[in-house]
């Protein structure tokens, strides 16, 4: 049986290999951290920016407060040199990144918008967010809520951000509409404090209701944006 394939199959097959990521999970060798998501590049991108090569990759997401955050690395920027080697391919980068180290000053030579440019960026550790690996669970009955640890694959179904951090509502009363939260919810702050834990979120209820406060203050992230709202202490 012959099956033929249409052209335009192959190149959108070899389009989506490139959009793959790099910096999601430390390297054995504890490599820096440079809080940003890479895509390689293809010849249909490269024609598109006007480059006659498909050199170089492309940043598509950057930590709020990470390394590359500070050193001005803007989302779409194209790097073409890191650590003062040339970024022929997607795989050069991961191997060039793989051997910095926390703390190492780097040169990140990039284009935005036409214009080169050169920046300094200084890598860091990968932090206790960063790491999370396994799921953890734990519970408000009060409310009949649930929580757990974001992990790479929930992070996916969720759809959200790939420097997304904080803890996500897995279960939640239907019938509690009035304390706002809902399946899926992403708890990013709780009293201004910084959650990724399950059991955090859990230890500030506690203090805030040992402390004779009403209300906790969460700073939510959904896929339309960021919201701040009250959950009454009971």
């Amino acid at each position: 049986m012959n099956i033929k394939i249409k052209p335009s199959t192959v190149c959108l097959a070899a389009l989506l290999a490139v959009f793959v990521t790099v910096f999601s999970l430390p390297a054995a060798a504890e490599s820096g951290f440079t809080g940003m998501q890479i895509q390689g590049m293809s010849e249909k991108i490269a024609k598109a920016l006007g480059r006659k090569a498909a050199d170089g990759v492309l940043v598509r997401d950057v930590a709020l407060g990470g390394p590359a955050d500070k050193a001005g690395i803007h989302l779409g920027d194209l790097i073409f040199k890191y650590v003062g080697k040339n970024i022929d391919s997607f795989q050069t980068m991961v191997k060039t990144a793989g051997s910095t180290r926390p703390g190492q000053e780097v040169e990140v030579s990039l284009v935005r918008q036409g214009k080169p440019m050169t920046l300094t960026m200084k890598l860091g550790k990968w932090t206790k967010p960063w790491r999370i690996t396994d799921t953890a669970v734990a519970s408000l009955p009060q409310y009949r809520l649930t929580m757990a640890t974001l992990t790479q694959k929930l992070r996916k179904g969720l759809g959200l951000r790939w420097s997304s951090i904080g803890v996500v509502v897995t279960l939640v009363d239907p019938d509690r509409t009035d304390i706002g939260l809902r399946r899926g919810d992403l708890i990013v702050q709780v009293n201004q404090h910084d959650v990724w834990l399950p059991e955090q979120v859990v230890e500030q209820y506690k203090a805030t209701k040992k402390a004779g406060r009403k209300d906790l203050l969460l700073l939510i992230e959904r896929v339309n944006g960021f919201y701040f709202m009250l959950l009454p202490v009971k």
